[in-house]
């Protein structure tokens, strides 16, 4: 592509800078009541776009910043909702100018393809866009209804720490079937293709609820190729660290179609990068590539399945060990999670899901390609993809007239936990045997009460009392009693001692 040529100026006459000013108050104003959650057949409410406005220097700020926030509820400890908008510097690959209109026998056909040459030589923009933010006393998440409805920041409040990748510039990259491709960051719901879909770059329709003890925002978009209706609802509630993420499909046409459905999470636990010491979280002995550079002859081809984590004498658990960028498929999960642990940040993520819904488990890593391909500056993300859909991106499946499709996965933080082995809702453990015994830790997602017992040769042998609180991970130090042998099993027990969380190496 050519190199973005000069400096553009835009002198605005008084009267239409004005008229934008007034515009822009009265589209940016949000609705003092939230509206019920949506359902099938309900009409959702509209999206207020707001003006894009040129900008004066062509060098983006590192992170975008939000502005005009609602204040918080007078209630303590109930989650609620803000409203505010977030401005982004972008190039303009919506300009008319640039649009090319794809051929009809195009897999991305009605959506339109660009010219990246027309579109790197406009001036930048600054898109503001209308933020809604979700919290409770945990974590903070924001969705951009404009902007494919995607979950663009997700904050763990115990750690002050953004979790997803911010891209500081909407550059489209050369990637995905439009021919381009929004490297946006946050989460994106990925539809009805394999990769990241076709309609992440445009509005999407979206709804707000808010209970006693829980918020939620829904998302959705009828989709041009398929006629179909997309969309996902992201819940908070008061008591825990994690986010409910619940996608869904409806098929209200006439015919069936053949569809993927994925999640993919941007990672960027560093402060917008990636460490080299970010560990991938995979509970499977193997796993099955789905591309790699051409360099990387060491790899197996694409569809061809390799050792997880050690392959050819390489860990590849850990992203520093890469030089080439890979992507890779888990379809054979021993567990109900995934992550992504960065030891350098001591911050992470867990992802848990029933494994009855969950075909879909996947991870990217760019690794030698340049960031230059999706942004203006050295920020660099891995991903981390799911889907209830499919196991890969070489399945499509069919759904049928009138019917629909959901599933359920949440997600949450961990941090100075120094990974996990297992996982579930209740919480993240780790277990490292020594050679005098074992190195604990724990995080739970809510207060728990009860005990954290410690089993040799499944005899109760050391416990921990709770109550275990979520801003206090555990690390503990266990030293082996002379002449106590026997593989170990730490447990996570409720007050009636039932099992909430085991694991033994």
């Amino acid at each position: 592509m050519n190199a973005l040529r000069g400096k553009f100026q835009l002198v605005l006459p008084f009267v239409l800078g004005l008229s934008l000013f007034v515009l822009l108050l009265l589209v940016a104003q949000s609705p003092s009541e939230p509206s019920a959650a949506l359902q099938v057949g309900e009409t959702p409410e509209p999206v207020a776009y707001l003006p894009l406005i040129l900008r004066q220097d062509q060098n983006p700020p590192v992170t975008p910043t939000p502005i005009t926030p609602t204040p918080p509820p007078v209630e303590p400890g109930a989650p609620w909702i803000e409203h505010g908008t977030i401005t982004i510097p972008s190039y303009q690959y919506d300009h008319s100018d640039c649009l090319v209109t794809l051929p009809s026998d195009h897999i991305a056909y009605p959506y339109p393809g660009i010219n990246h040459d027309c579109v790197l030589q406009k001036p930048l923009i600054d898109r503001q866009l209308n933020a809604v933010t979700l919290h409770n006393g945990y974590v903070a998440v924001t969705v951009l209804p404009a902007l494919g409805g995607r979950l663009y920041r997700w904050q763990d409040k115990v750690t002050g720490r953004q979790l997803l990748y911010a891209n500081p510039v909407l550059k489209p990259t050369a990637w995905g079937w439009r021919g381009w491709w929004l490297a946006s960051g946050g989460i994106e719901w990925a539809f009805p293709t394999d990769e990241h879909g076709l309609n992440e770059y445009r509005p999407w329709d979206h709804t707000t609820a808010v209970l006693s003890d829980t918020v939620s925002i829904t998302v959705s978009d009828v989709e041009d190729k398929t006629g179909m209706t997309v969309g996902v609802t992201i819940t908070l509630d008061a008591d825990h660290t994690y986010m409910t993420l619940d996608p869904f499909v409806v098929n209200n046409t006439a015919v069936s179609h053949n569809y993927q459905y994925w999640l993919n999470a941007m990672i960027a636990l560093g402060d917008n990068t990636t460490n080299d010491q970010t560990e991938f979280i995979v509970p499977a002995a193997q796993v099955q590539v789905h591309s790699r550079d051409a360099g990387a002859t060491y790899l197996p081809e694409a569809m061809q399945w390799m050792d997880w984590p050690e392959y050819n004498g390489r860990f590849f658990n850990i992203y520093g060990t890469w030089d080439h960028y890979l992507g890779f498929f888990a379809p054979t999960l021993s567990a109900g999670f995934t992550g992504v642990y960065d030891h350098t940040a001591q911050q992470g993520i867990v992802r848990v899901f029933d494994q009855a819904q969950m075909p879909g488990h996947k991870y990217f890593g760019p690794a030698n390609l340049g960031s230059g391909l999706w942004t203006n500056d050295d920020s660099v993300y891995v991903e981390m993809w799911s889907s209830g859909v499919t196991p890969d991106f070489w399945t499509y499946v069919p759904l049928a007239a009138g019917q629909s499709k959901t599933w359920t996965e949440r997600w949450y933080p961990v941090s100075h936990l120094g990974t996990f082995d297992m996982a579930n809702a209740f919480g993240a453990l780790r277990l490292d045997e020594t050679s005098t015994g074992a190195e604990i830790g724990l995080q739970v997602t809510a207060v728990t009460s009860g005990t954290l017992s410690l089993l040799v040769d499944d005899v109760p042998t050391a416990g921990w009392p709770g109550p275990f609180l979520p801003e206090q991970p555990l690390d503990l130090v266990w030293e082996r009693p002379s002449g106590v042998d026997g593989p170990i099993t730490l447990q996570l027990l409720d007050e009636q001692d039932q099992v909430l969380l085991q694991f033994a190496p």
